[in-house]
């Protein structure tokens, strides 16, 4: 939305000259006369000093700041976090650090060992980045126990640490005679980003469809969505999953799958807190899900460097294994496009030559894609 244009539509000055322009046609139509007419002369340069330019400025900075702060849609955010936002108790979201259970194998079953809180456990590299995560309680194995669990929580807010199963499994200080892993399901509280701006933008705009607090598709949205779940992740379908009255709702993280224990948290909230609507019966689940096995053959130019790890670790990203890199993601009820995702890998890696996905696009309905298997094979040029 062009506020200037809108301004200057309405006739008022936006520039000098249009300002100098009605000032000489006020003029006139008041009948009076200017003997040195001359922009140089005190007259016109007096007027240009006091009333030109600063009604001038004062137009644009209406039209560049205070307009666009009147309406949800074009605010800034400032704007969002300190009026629209609270004007409607929509507050903005602080980042959340990921807390899960890790699992910790030991060789051998005999004596006792330990582990201490503080120990750090770490990714492999994704992107550029080691993704860690910190033992908030001491591990204990007693004689003839080889398993153990523990709470561990995310070195930095973010939802890029809630990966997949499997992904955390080193540990920086080794551990002798002890592995580490994250089992499948093993986020006990996912870890958010601070909310940006669109975002946040959607859960005002959308707290306009609550006003009359019935509770329709807009208040249950607004309620999962204060758990951290974009509304763009939720599909709610009313089609009387278990009768007159009931509707279900179908969530996605923008990384990894969705914790049992998040579920669990989201419908206690709504239906044993007595956060809904006067009979309603509302059950939220887990997106259902659409395995792929996929295969990519890539060709480097002459003399690049090896790219495959990253190269995996980005179509990874395209199916939300990952938050490393920012290709365009599989969604629900989407067609996704692998011309778009080959476009998007030669912008990432300068040393591509060509590259081919042995599946065509794919078009989601009510589920998400996801990645059964992968792999990217390299041919050599010839």
């Amino acid at each position: 939305m062009n506020f200037k244009t809108m301004m200057q539509n309405a006739g008022l000055p936006m520039d000098e000259q249009t300002a100098q322009a009605q000032w000489q046609a006020q003029l006139k139509e008041q009948n009076i006369q200017v003997a040195n007419n001359s922009p140089f002369g005190p007259f016109w340069r007096t007027v240009e000093a006091l009333l030109t330019k600063p009604v001038v400025q004062l137009f644009n900075w209406l039209a560049t700041q205070l307009m666009p702060d009147l309406f949800i849609m074009t605010a800034s955010r400032v704007a969002l976090i300190e009026r629209h936002g609270p004007a409607r108790n929509v507050f903005i979201q602080a980042g959340v650090k990921a807390q899960g259970l890790l699992t910790f194998t030991r060789e051998s079953d005999e004596g006792e060992s330990s582990i201490v809180a503080g120990t750090a456990v770490v990714t492999d590299v994704l992107g550029d980045k080691v993704y860690k995560l910190i033992l908030l309680q001491d591990v204990y194995f007693e004689q003839g126990q080889r398993t153990a669990y523990a709470l561990a929580e995310a070195y930095e807010t973010g939802a890029a640490y809630n990966l997949p199963a499997e992904a955390y499994r080193y540990f920086i200080e080794q551990q002798e005679g002890i592995t580490v892993t994250n089992n499948d399901d093993w986020l006990i509280k996912p870890g958010s980003d601070d909310e940006d701006t669109e975002h946040y933008r959607l859960r005002i705009r959308n707290v306009f469809g609550t006003a009359s607090r019935w509770h329709i598709n807009a208040v249950y949205k607004q309620i999962i969505a204060s758990f951290a779940v974009p509304i763009d992740n939720i599909e709610i379908l009313t089609n009387a999953p278990r009768g007159p009255g009931t509707a279900n709702a179908y969530i996605y993280l923008d990384v990894g799958p969705v914790p049992t224990a998040l579920l669990s948290a989201i419908n206690q909230h709504i239906r044993t807190a007595g956060h809904h609507g006067l009979g309603d019966d509302f059950m939220v689940y887990a997106m259902a899900t659409n395995g792929f096995d996929i295969t990519a053959t890539y060709k480097l130019h002459d003399n690049s460097h090896a790219i495959q790890d990253d190269l995996t670790t980005f179509i990874q990203a395209a199916f939300r294994q990952n938050a490393a890199y920012a290709p365009t993601r599989v969604t629900h009820q989407t067609v996704f496009s692998i011309s778009q995702l080959i476009t998007q890998c030669h912008e990432q890696f300068s040393e591509l030559q060509s590259i081919k996905f042995d599946i065509d696009d794919i078009t989601a309905a009510n589920w998400l894609p996801v990645l059964t298997s992968l792999t990217v094979n390299e041919v050599a040029n010839g």
